[in-house]
């Protein structure tokens, strides 16, 4: 139904964010329609008396989530009184801008309609090096890095709808892509990590927070410095000697404070570090073994940032949370929408963990909760197939309710679609060996559609006679999922012929193998001859559907890994199919990759009787002799 407002007591910025999310709520806003009140206080209610409508909110950035439960309950025609009280002062969402995808305008513009209507406060682009520093060329080279301009216009849109767009970079590590370049030689450490207590290392991170202070408004800023591991063990141990490496990075970590701080920035990082160089690598440790001399180097004005999106137990959490108290009372934690290493959401394993880290900071009293989007190894999955995670945090911080049947109706207000038909995309990742909510980072699916079917590095981990007529299955039903949702219809088509290929290909191998030690030959050849074609057809379309969904979500750059990828594929294949051929047709003697004895991947979970695994990176699953070095 399309309603007729008349809005009072917003000004012309928060009309006009009403106006940008007509196409979502069906509102258009009127001095004749139905009279709604806004009022500030210390209350969240909205209600209806069947006449007019009163929306009280607290901070500014519940204003659209007000009035989207506002329309929802107007529906019902009767009138109404819906009561919220937010579990945190600030709620975030994190994307993940440097593995591959860099959000283009128009996608940020549409996540932040729907953010704003879940009720979001901020929002973090992850940004290693995709922005413009005008004296570094290199950085961000062809990685399509946000210029001034487009940092302003995404700043001045969040902002329309109260949304603050925070920075987030990295100060010491994670810098992989930059410091590969020889222009960059002088300021790596080793690894990913730059060269602490070098001048020209701070020049750089002086430009960073001059660049972000100068096109966005806010002034919190996420600094990184999470992962690392090798810090002091490359460039600087030649220089330096060994040097104690905490009292390293604690100096690296206030001169980095210093700089922020010459900005006006209130700065946050990820706590890690603290943690693992002084427990052996270890972030879950019992204690926090963290001396007292160095406790004291740490400034009280940094925010910690917990980030955990693994753990199933909740005495993880609380553990963790009391052990970064000791540390500093400014604490965010960070939770995660699953998506990265992978082409499918783990939406129920998000849906689960959520729920078990929310109790968990509810009763430590966390006022600040972020959740990430990560995008690891190539940023296969689509940002907007994690919009169900997003939304679940909304309702577990506004209304405690997280019950399908509520968040059904509140992702239709907020992502116009079916809450339930999105959480369909994470099925695939759900094989018969790994039900529902799924083991963590356990992801058939990236390893059977990238592994060779001759080679079958993966084929022990796979339950025969099932995996085919799994991913059947989530074909169809992601199709009708897609019909439901024409809106978003590019997500389910590029899940549907994902799945589509996985439903030819998971198998494959094994048939193969099995033919070849059988001796038989007209076998071997007709999957050479009639089943590899029709499985390249199906890759073909998955690229299709992949650039489609690509291009609507990201910039340009970062698909050409995507596509070299499935383009290598392409072309094992069709090398597949001429060796079968070849043997078939008594060319060859052998095929030596299938005499080869077939070994688990992971031996320890094989032992352990555990059929799927965790997903390596790409280049484990192509190859035993794909070597990446930094």
């Amino acid at each position: 139904m399309n309603y007729s407002l008349k809005l009072l007591g917003l000004n012309e910025y928060q009309e006009k964010a009403v106006n940008e999310l007509s196409g979502l709520l069906y509102v258009t806003v009127s001095p004749n329609g139905l009279p709604v009140q806004f009022r500030r206080s210390h209350i969240q209610e909205y209600s209806f008396d069947g006449n007019s409508g009163i929306i009280y909110y607290e901070k500014e950035h519940q204003i659209l989530r007000g009035l989207g439960i506002f329309i929802e309950n107007l529906e019902t025609g009767k009138p109404f009184i819906v009561r919220e009280s937010a579990a945190y002062d600030q709620l975030g969402v994190m994307i993940d801008c440097s593995r591959n995808a860099v959000l283009n305008i128009p996608s940020f513009k549409e996540l932040i309609k729907h953010l704003a209507l879940m009720g979001y406060s901020n929002v973090q682009l992850y940004t290693e090096d995709t922005y413009e520093i005008k004296e570094y060329p290199y950085f961000g080279y062809q990685r399509g890095r946000y210029t001034p301009e487009e940092f302003k216009e995404m700043d001045a849109y969040a902002k329309l709808f109260s949304i603050e767009l925070v920075p987030c970079i990295q100060t010491l590590a994670h810098l992989g892509r930059v410091l590969k370049w020889e222009a960059f030689s002088e300021l790596r450490d080793c690894n990913d990590i730059l060269l602490i207590d070098d001048e020209k290392t701070y020049a750089l991170i002086d430009d960073m927070f001059r660049t972000m202070s100068q096109n966005l408004s806010s002034r919190r800023i996420n600094i990184g410095m999470d992962e690392a591991h090798m810090v002091g063990l490359g460039k600087y141990l030649d220089k330096h000697g060994y040097k104690d490496r905490m009292e390293v990075m604690l100096r690296h970590f206030n001169h980095v404070m210093d700089i922020a701080l010459k900005y006006g920035y209130r700065p946050m990082m990820w706590s890690d570090m603290f943690f693992r160089l002084v427990s052996g690598g270890q972030y879950t440790a019992d204690d926090c073994p963290i001396k007292e001399e160095l406790l004291s180097q740490i400034p009280e004005d940094i925010t910690l940032v917990y980030w955990n999106y693994y753990s199933t137990e909740q005495e993880e959490y609380d553990k963790m949370l009391c052990n970064h108290k000791k540390i500093s009372s400014n604490l965010v934690f960070a939770g995660g929408a699953w998506k990265w290493n992978s082409f499918t959401p783990y939406s129920h394993f998000s849906e689960f963990v959520s729920k078990v880290a929310h109790k968990s900071c509810q009763e430590h009293n966390i006022r600040e909760v972020l959740i990430t989007s990560w995008g690891d190894d190539g940023a296969e999955c689509p940002l907007f197939s994690v919009l169900p995670v997003f939304q679940i945090w909304a309702e577990l911080c506004y209304s405690g309710f997280s019950h399908e049947e509520y968040l059904e109706r509140r992702f239709l207000t907020c992502a116009g679609a079916s809450y339930k038909d999105f959480i369909t995309l994470g099925e695939p990742i759900l094989t018969p060996d790994n039900p529902a909510p799924g083991r963590c980072g356990i992801n058939p699916t990236k390893y059977l559609l990238y592994q060779d079917i001759l080679g079958g590095l993966y084929d022990a981990h796979v339950l025969p006679d099932s995996y085919d007529a799994h991913f059947k299955n989530c074909v169809r039903k992601i199709a009708e999922c897609s019909k439901r949702n024409p809106k978003w219809s590019y997500l389910f088509e590029y899940h549907r012929a994902f799945c589509h290929v996985l439903a030819l290909k998971s198998e494959m191998g094994i048939r193969i193998r099995k033919a070849y030690h059988s001796g038989e030959k007209d076998i071997l050849l007709k999957t050479a001859q009639i089943e590899i074609p029709d499985l390249l057809n199906r890759v073909e379309v998955l690229l299709t559907s992949l650039e489609e969904q690509w291009k609507k979500e990201n910039k340009i750059f970062g698909l050409d890994v995507l596509e070299l990828r499935l383009g290598g594929l392409k072309q094992r294949l069709l090398s597949a199919s001429r060796r079968l051929i070849q043997y078939s047709g008594g060319e060859i003697d052998i095929l030596e990759e299938l005499e080869a004895e077939p070994l688990p991947f992971d031996i320890k979970s094989h032992e352990k009787g555990e059929i799927s695994v965790w997903c390596q990176p790409w280049h484990n699953l192509v190859s035993p002799s794909v070597v990446v070095t930094l």
